[in-house]
């Protein structure tokens, strides 16, 4: 049998263990929401802006003005993405940014938030990032995004998939980041002059050897190709009669 002082003892002991992995509990709950965010589940007809979103969201982990500087930074491997790099402007297309949002980035910190945020406020999110952050070619008071029946079409959508990524979503992009020669400017007249029908279809098909135009032959039909070609002459070579 305990005395009265051993169990006032053990009682004792037994509330500062209790005390202490409470403690240990709610500073790691408090973590866990600052890296996960704030998570408000969307409500049916109620459509959040790109910015809050992002305030909510995703600036805990990449930082109030997009740039990877955040506190938890330091404790995430790979490091979150910084926006506003050369590299982010060529290698994030709006739809793998969508994409990314939605079902997540296996192999890094980048949780899917298809389930907390609506399509229309994960495009909002998207298209707040870019506008707001990415020093995109579209950005430039020079060069304006074609209109919307030239994207819509079979060319324009492929260009944005395909093409949009390191030539710009206006044919022109301020920044090239590490490619050498530097993407082509579709808007420049001496390209325009340069660049026959011909070429670009070859181009396209098989790529360019000694830069990073990689061939699509394996992947688009000839048709497609063409469609692409078209797009391009028509939205960003219009100022110049391109060659055939």
């Amino acid at each position: 049998m305990y005395s009265n002082q051993t169990l006032t003892e053990k009682s004792k002991k037994a509330g500062r263990h209790f005390s202490g992995w409470l403690l240990i509990s709610l500073l790691l709950g408090y973590v866990g929401s600052a890296i996960a965010g704030e998570h408000h589940h969307f409500i049916p007809g109620e459509t959040r802006t790109g910015a809050y979103i992002f305030h909510n969201y995703c600036s805990v982990c990449h930082g109030d003005r997009g740039d990877g500087q955040s506190r938890a930074k330091d404790g995430l491997d790979p490091p979150p993405r910084n926006y506003t790099t050369p590299e982010s402007a060529i290698e994030l297309t709006r739809e793998r940014m969508i994409h990314s949002v939605t079902n997540g980035r296996p192999g890094t910190a980048m949780i899917a938030w298809g389930s907390e945020l609506s399509a229309a406020e994960i495009e909002n999110v998207v298209d707040y990032v870019r506008k707001t952050f990415m020093k995109l070619g579209n950005n430039s008071a020079a060069h304006t995004v074609p209109d919307s029946k030239l994207l819509a079409s079979r060319g324009g959508v492929l260009y944005m998939q395909s093409c949009a990524m390191c030539h710009g979503e206006t044919g022109a992009r301020d920044t090239t980041g590490r490619m050498q020669p530097p993407p082509r400017d579709f808007t420049s007249p001496a390209v325009i002059a340069e660049l026959t029908r011909k070429r670009m279809i070859a181009s396209i098909t098989d790529g360019r050897p000694g830069t990073a135009m990689m061939g699509y032959g394996s992947q688009l039909s000839q048709g497609d190709i063409e469609a692409i070609v078209d797009f391009i002459q028509s939205a960003f070579m219009s100022g110049s009669t391109p060659k055939q």
